[in-house]
């Protein structure tokens, strides 16, 4: 028999206890009541993001290089599938999603939550799953990228990967703009996970559809650059080719070609070489096409003078007691027909009259040594070491193209500046940006050029390479009654310190048409089998090109030749 004093201890104690029940009830119904709802909703509920249509690349005169098609994707959440239905469901499921009755069901044994069985299926799939009838199992709206002219411009364009993110080229470049913000959607499980309720999916958070871009690239004059390197590939045979053609005066790139190239929507199949942009991405010795920049240095800085006769003689030019051979023995040119003749011992005596300092800060105002802000991922910077760093060779080593390499969108740009009067532009790739109905969103504004050099330097430069495809080594880039200027250059490739015997570069760079030239035409082949001359290659890859350029814009002949 319990003692009284006892039974009074129990039911004081009982009491606590329940009042401490009844004040943690309170806390967590009412105090604790939106946390623990949020913790019920994390464990009942998931969300989701579904991707917005993502923005259209298309060039300047329209043509769509890149855009995308609505499609619908298959999900499923395998805890919600009972496990005697799998194996018909698979079986009615692989066609759907283009696998095996077997690959669906392992897909379905390896997870639990919410996953994609397969995406960018046509809409009519979105019916065939709703007869299923099958709770864990249902559509979403999905986008597939297409490429409606498969490699055109591949290398330029990039390429998105599975998850619908950029992963190289204007793609990656400008990710975030064409991309949007995808929509959130919750979806509400049934913790019961045999009932037969279906899936509540509730729209979280609206999602924003990406901007599209209107590049400065004209999509004929593109397609013109890719078929006449494909034709000088073929021909010649070379490891690869690349071509960049801007607008002199506002650096709009009208084309950038970079082969072997790839069609983006199968990238997938590729290997790196053809995902490469090797107009941007390649640094290669200039070769003679760097003689003219160190003219225009001489000529700004008043140690030449452009009625000069300069000594071309010896066959070459001794220095530091390392012989470098000129193509032949000159004598005594003018400075046009030095550049014409692309003699080496001429440039590198004008060289070698530059202060080093000067002719270093020349070179760097050019842009060379830096990238140049093209924003495509991967662009280099080129190989250029100041002049502190510069041997008894390195002056006479610039007159003729080496101890230096760039890209052929840095040599365009330089050359830009000769015929634009001595301004160096910004390249741009980008015209503007468009939200999903066709608004301007960021139009397009250039950044002010900088005087790099006299105007009369680069009007007179620009006399001296006409005389080079006239009469000189880029004959074989004239075009029948129209006035051009350029350069050709050839250049050995170099590695591990030294030369590589049998690899080179050929390269003509040039413009169309004088006495006011508007387009740069850069042209770079590299390690050309049959022949490496550029006066072989580069040169006429450039007039077959320049003949089509001026037919197709409709510049009429300034003059006729014979």
């Amino acid at each position: 028999m319990i003692s009284l004093p006892r039974l009074r201890w129990l039911t004081w104690a009982l009491a606590v206890w329940a009042a401490v029940v009844w004040l943690r009830l309170a806390q967590v119904q009412a105090l604790d009541h939106p946390a623990w709802r949020e913790e019920a909703d994390r464990q009942h509920e998931t969300t989701i993001a579904v991707e917005e249509p993502r923005g259209a690349i298309q060039t300047r005169d329209g043509r769509l290089l890149a855009g995308s098609l609505e499609r619908v994707a298959i999900y499923a959440i395998p805890r919600q599938i009972p496990r005697q239905v799998r194996p018909e469901l698979a079986e009615k499921l692989a066609p759907l999603v283009h696998q095996s009755p077997a690959q669906v069901l392992r897909a379905l044994a390896a997870r639990e939550t919410f996953f994609f069985l397969g995406k960018n299926l046509d809409a009519e799939t979105a019916l065939a799953v709703a007869k299923l009838d099958q709770r864990g199992v249902g559509v979403l709206r999905t986008e597939q990228r297409v490429y409606p002219h498969g490699a055109l411009a591949g290398p330029l364009l990039g390429f998105v990967d599975a998850e619908g993110v950029g992963r190289a080229g204007l793609e990656a470049a400008y990710d975030r703009t064409l991309r949007g913000e995808p929509a959130a959607y919750r979806i509400l499980k049934d913790g019961k996970k045999v009932s037969p309720t279906r899936l509540d999916l509730r729209l979280e958070r609206a999602g924003r559809p990406g901007q599209s871009l209107v590049l400065t690239i004209d999509s004929r004059i593109q397609q013109v650059i890719e078929e006449e390197l494909t034709r000088t590939i073929e021909e010649i045979g070379a490891e690869a080719a690349s071509a960049v053609v801007m607008d002199a005066r506002s650096g709009e790139l009208l084309a950038l070609a970079s082969l072997p190239s790839y069609d983006p929507a199968r990238a997938g199949e590729t290997v790196p070489q053809q995902q490469r942009n090797h107009a941007v991405q390649d640094m290669i010795e200039p070769g003679s096409t760097f003689k003219p920049f160190i003219v225009c240095a001489a000529l700004t800085h008043g140690v030449l003078h452009p009625w000069e006769m300069v000594d071309c003689s010896g066959g070459g030019l001794s220095v530091a007691g390392v012989f470098i051979k000129d193509h032949a023995n000159y004598g005594v040119l003018s400075v046009r027909d030095m550049l014409a003749k692309s003699s080496n011992a001429g440039t590198m005596r004008v060289a070698m009259r530059m202060e080093p300092a000067r002719l270093d800060h020349f070179i760097r105002s050019l842009g060379f040594g830096a990238a140049t802000g093209s924003g495509l991922p991967g662009e280099v910077k080129g190989l250029y070491r100041g002049f502190e760093r510069w041997s008894a060779l390195s002056r006479p080593a610039l007159g003729i193209g080496q101890e230096i390499a760039v890209t052929p969108l840095q040599l365009a740009r330089a050359y830009a500046a000769i015929a634009n009067g001595g301004l160096l532009v910004e390249p741009v790739l980008v015209l503007e940006t468009r939200d999903a109905v066709g608004r301007t969103v960021a139009p397009f504004r250039p950044a002010a050029p900088t005087r790099v050099m006299p105007e009369a330097v680069a009007h007179t430069v620009m006399s001296f390479l006409e005389a080079v495809v006239d009469e000189g080594t880029g004959t074989r880039a004239r075009v029948a009654g129209y006035r051009l200027a350029g350069k050709t250059g050839t250049a050995q490739k170099a590695a591990g310190g030294g030369y590589q015997a049998g690899r080179h570069a050929a390269w003509f760079a040039g413009y169309l048409q004088l006495p006011d030239p508007s387009l740069v035409v850069v042209v770079c082949v590299d390690e050309p089998k049959a022949t490496f001359w550029a006066t072989d290659v580069a040169a006429p890859a450039f007039g077959r090109i320049a003949a089509r350029l001026v037919t197709l814009l409709g510049i009429p002949p300034n003059e006729v030749r014979t």
